[in-house]
């Protein structure tokens, strides 16, 4: 999407401040001298500490470590940088500049600090969040395509300074600021529903679950893969939990796994209309004449709720929905969310089956997980 307007230019910039908010690694792309340095530096006006780094300056061990001998034993000793930001008390900003100049051997190494926060044997505290910042390849100095692999950890959001945002902060000096806060309340039960209904796209769109692009260019930005979906739903939870428009939503979705991609999902999302799954448990839904699609996503929204808080009647009361789901609106959407109640380990002690799981035998026994009673 194309930054015109002051509108714009916010959703972008909460857009930014979700992924700092929730730790997941972000790369802003946009012209040279667009401000992209600035509004990520801004954050030390508000308490972060930001660790910028002109990424053409390091050597890979600058990521994976510099092999050093001590007493018989290989560590990988981590670079200052890192060292620095465990450090900090507070919280921090680990950030990758002209991340575009990258060559293949500095991509690879940057992997593993992207999505575990190690760097050489040191581990980053969960106060950091990866932030980059690239010029397209075309105008980047001595620029590179992102490797799939690089890009796949990244939410790609498209940077711009408009004129309207230029021309009057100019003058009064007052840019803004990047919006970052905690988890908000009741970001968990949120997270549980944006994850039922990505689980019913995909049931449904199998094919979205990964998609790496054919050409160089685009397998350098947003593509969908199951790390993209996992951001997705996690952006999207806090987005929705904080009260974030449909605009900053669609861009965080679409900074995942690409725009194509995020509209499909968005107006699949947008039809489910959730119940909730507590409603479900205490038998105020009625899965009549309801969509095999939707009740395999209403039936995914109650297996997450009883697994995040487990208990004996409310594992009895999941399976007797399930049952009810199938007598309903046809076993097959129900048989995913039975299978993984009765996994070894997920029935609670004292749980009771109740007779209506008859309705399952056949592929209950099919896959081994057939009651004994």
């Amino acid at each position: 999407m194309a930054v015109h307007t002051w509108q714009d230019y916010e959703d972008v910039l909460a857009t930014l401040g979700a992924c700092v908010s929730t730790r997941i690694p972000v790369l802003l792309w946009g012209d040279p001298g667009s401000g992209k340095t600035s509004v990520v530096e801004s954050a030390a006006k508000i308490g972060y500490h930001v660790e910028t780094l002109i990424i053409s300056h390091y050597e890979p061990s600058d990521f994976a470590g510099l092999p050093m001998l001590h007493d018989g034993h290989v560590t990988l000793a981590p670079p200052s940088w890192a060292k620095r930001l465990t450090q900090i008390k507070g919280p921090a900003i680990a950030f990758f500049d002209e991340f575009s100049t990258a060559s293949p051997a500095l991509q690879a190494a940057a992997l593993r600090p992207l999505t575990h926060y190690q760097v050489g044997d040191l581990q980053l505290p969960a106060t950091v969040s990866f932030v980059a910042a690239a010029n397209p390849a075309d105008v980047a100095a001595a620029g590179w395509e992102l490797a799939a692999p690089t890009a796949s950890r990244f939410v790609h959001l498209e940077w711009g300074l408009p004129l309207d945002v230029y021309s009057e902060c100019l003058v009064s000096g007052g840019w803004p600021t990047l919006p970052v806060g905690p988890l908000p309340e009741g970001y968990e039960t949120v997270l549980d529903q944006q994850r039922a209904l990505i689980a019913g796209f995909l049931r449904a769109r199998s094919s979205q679950l990964s998609k790496i692009p054919d050409d160089p260019a685009s397998r350098g930005r947003a593509f969908p893969t199951p790390r993209t979906w996992d951001y997705a739903s996690r952006l999207s939870a806090y987005a929705i939990a904080t009260g974030a428009s449909e605009q900053v939503i669609a861009l965080l979705v679409a900074g995942c796994v690409g725009e194509l991609v995020a509209h499909e999902f968005l107006t699949f999302a947008a039809r489910q209309d959730l119940p909730d799954p507590e409603d479900v448990l205490s038998g105020k839904f009625t899965f009549a004449g309801l969509r095999a699609d939707r009740t395999y996503v209403v039936l995914q929204s109650v297996l997450a709720a009883v697994q995040r808080t487990p208990d004996a009647k409310r594992w009895t009361a999941a399976v007797e929905v399930c049952a009810e789901a199938a007598a309903t609106a046809g076993v097959d959407p129900a048989v995913p969310v039975v299978r993984a109640l009765l996994r070894p380990g997920a029935r609670p002690a004292g749980a009771a089956l109740p007779p209506t799981i008859r309705v399952f035998a056949p592929v209950l026994a099919l896959s081994g997980l057939l009651p004994s009673a």
